[in-house]
């Protein structure tokens, strides 16, 4: 082949031509001279530069969805009709989980990401309300409550699962839905006989938050394929618990005579329990559980579903010295016949209802913080999973069947708030957001909430149950305190670095305040205040109280972050007029400014993970490396123009084809 060329020409050699036919062997040298032409001539050494920063750019962004796909790790698209069924089915959950409002695990058959890599454990998944709580799990055991949390073990094991009695693969998901307190298990069982057509098993389980005493299981089978599923059911019940006894008794209800299995046993925890082990002095209970029994198996038609509905009922009471356990066991009995005989005498929809609208009621407070992506800080899927879970161990009083005067009493707890939350704001307590990855940790959690928040002010909003507790938390989360008719907000403005939302704070007479904290344009943080009604005047002032009360309303009302000698709080919210033009006179400040601006770099550490802006570290290096290039390039150029007179060098591509 006979080169035309000079030697110094950058030669791009293509695979010889001489094999292929005529026609695509013109078509190829059409390219090559399109490449040619496009090579041909000049190129500078900044354009050089430009073309490299380019490609890097873009192998950096495609670069490892490639790696991965060149490695063999397959993203979820592409995995077997198991896996996909189990996607498509826990799809209808992903506004809640993106919005921060649920937590999902996705199991293929271990627990990897949509990459096949390895993931860190996630949190449990659990319901409860208060009364008796679970970890919604093959190994799930319910618990009862001992002083604060539901930390002692009942050994048994009520929730039913299916198999497909053919044998089959299994790919699994679960969500935990903060919203209604449910958590629902995916299961998609991919069979021979039609594994395009996987059977799915959806399971729902809540603690009911009105009938205290009723666990609910709803199991809804679908066969898509054109065979009839055999599957199996299997409840354990009894898990190594010796000393339980059991029998068996007809309910009868709305649907006809069902048979129950009633097992009735002692269990014991400890008084002061913190971390699951007993120790210290211990308390017995009597536990009855009534239960109901199922068959072994059942069969789905095809393209059918089936719906299995597993009502569980649980009572306890502590065993005394002057306690007669046959008389005890015999009234526990009835008392859990009579948790079943209630939740059967409405219908189903109902009673998801009215458990759905009180965990709904509860979170109609709550609190938002923005997105950090600095190293230990608390974000809001893990303040929301916190709150559940806390929220799990305490029973919603005011939404039980009580009498009037207990329900005033209750009322008169939520609305004495005085004195309600004295302490370092609990966002900034390291030890109340640990792992939430096992059921003793989630309980170690709980148990320090609910004892920081009963030992430092917030002890009577506690005594009205959850509704009192959720309260407790936002105060505490915010830095808020109720204190001598006022409410007033203790934060450094330091520390106001993040957006922060409180939605609905009960002021004790009906009147619900909405706080925003945001970040400005100019670095500094301003507040914001509104109330959800308007039935009464409400006032507030910032730091100082120095400028007069303003009113507050539906409409928003902006407040400067100020600075004041000695450190006061930085808003006052009262409905006393008077008293508000009083806490001037008694705050004692001796200067009052508004508070500097964040500096950018704390800013940018929560906005972006780094304090040098938005943008990956990997890519500032890059950044560094192509200034340092291009001006060894311009150095050169000028030592080249210095040595050799104007004619300015530059790099010329001519492309090169065999015959």
């Amino acid at each position: 082949m006979e080169c035309k060329t000079p030697n110094d020409w950058i030669n791009i050699h293509f695979f010889s031509l001489s094999s292929i036919d005529g026609l695509r062997m013109n078509e190829f040298v059409e390219i090559g001279r399109r490449i040619k032409r496009a090579l041909d001539g000049n190129i500078s050494y900044r354009k050089a530069v430009l073309l490299l920063f380019i490609v890097l750019v873009i192998l950096y962004y495609i670069g490892p969805s490639t790696v991965n796909r060149l490695l063999g790790r397959t993203p979820v698209q592409d995995l077997e009709a198991g896996a996909l069924c189990v996607q498509t089915k826990l799809a209808k959950f992903s506004t809640l989980i993106n919005q921060y409002n649920a937590h999902k695990t996705f199991q293929l058959e271990e627990n990897k990401d949509e990459y096949g890599v390895e993931l860190p454990p996630d949190w449990i998944h659990y319901v409860g309300n208060g009364y008796h709580g679970l970890s919604v799990s093959d190994d799930g055991l319910m618990h009862i409550k001992a002083k604060r949390t539901l930390s002692i073990a009942v050994n048994f094991k009520p929730l039913v699962h299916v198999y497909l009695e053919e044998g089959s693969e299994v790919s699994s998901g679960q969500v935990t839905d903060y919203t209604e307190g449910k958590v629902t298990t995916v299961q998609c069982h991919s069979w021979e006989e039609s594994p395009e057509n996987p059977v799915t098993v959806t399971s729902t389980v809540f603690a009911h938050r009105e009938l205290h005493g009723v666990l609910v299981q709803e199991i809804k089978v679908y066969n898509p394929g054109e065979k009839a599923a055999q599957l199996s059911l299997e409840k354990l019940g009894i898990y190594q618990w010796d000393d339980a006894t059991s029998k068996t008794k007809v309910i009868e209800h709305g649907e006809g005579g069902a048979t129950y299995t009633i097992v009735t046993g002692q269990v014991s925890g400890d008084r002061n329990h913190v971390t699951g082990q007993l120790s210290g002095e211990k308390s017995r209970y009597l536990v009855s559980i009534v239960s109901k029994r199922m068959e072994s198996n059942i069969e789905v038609a095809p393209r059918m579903t089936t719906s299995i509905r597993v009502l569980t009922g649980i009572v306890y009471e502590e065993i005394t010295e002057e306690s007669d356990l046959e008389v005890m066991k015999e009234q526990l009995e009835a008392k859990a016949i009579n948790e079943v005989k209630k939740a059967v005498s409405m219908t189903f929809q109902v009673l998801v209802d009215l458990h759905t609208k009180s965990w709904q009621s509860l979170w109609s407070s709550g609190f938002g913080i923005s997105w950090s992506y600095a190293d230990g800080a608390i974000n809001g899927n893990r303040i929301n999973a916190t709150i559940y879970y806390v929220l799990s161990q305490t029973q919603t009083l005011l939404h039980s069947d009580i009498s009037n005067s207990k329900r005033s009493e209750l009322l008169s707890y939520l609305s004495y708030t005085e004195g309600c939350y004295s302490g370092v704001r609990t966002l900034d307590a390291k030890n109340l957001w640990t792992d939430l990855d096992t059921q003793a940790k989630m309980l170690n959690v709980a148990h320090y909430w609910l004892l920081t928040l009963e030992k430092i002010g917030c002890h009577n909003l506690l005594r009205a149950g959850a509704d009192g507790l959720v309260q407790a938390m936002l105060l505490s989360m915010a830095g808020l305190k109720f204190s001598n008719q006022h409410l007033e907000l203790n934060v450094h403005p330091n520390e106001l670095h993040r957006d922060l939302m409180v939605r609905r704070v009960n002021y004790g007479n009906g009147t619900h305040i909405n706080i925003n904290i945001h970040v400005m344009e100019d670095n500094k943080a301003a507040i914001f205040v509104s109330l959800d009604k308007q039935n009464r005047d409400y006032y507030g002032c910032d730091a100082g109280c120095l400028d007069p009360p303003v009113k507050l309303g539906v409409q928003t009302v902006k407040f400067p972050v100020k600075l004041t000698d000695p450190l006061t709080a930085i808003l006052y919210i009262t409905a006393d007029h008077e008293h508000m033009n009083d806490l001037k006179h008694a705050i004692h400040v001796k200067e009052v400014a508004e508070a500097p601006a964040h500096e950018q770099h704390v800013l940018e550490l929560h906005r972006s993970g780094n304090r040098m802006g938005g943008l990956p570290l990997i890519f500032w290096l890059c950044m560094a490396a192509l200034i340092v290039i291009f001006h060894l390039f311009l150095f050169k150029i000028v030592i080249n123009e210095y040595c050799s007179g104007p004619d300015k060098y530059r790099i010329s591509y001519t492309v090169r084809f065999g015959r």
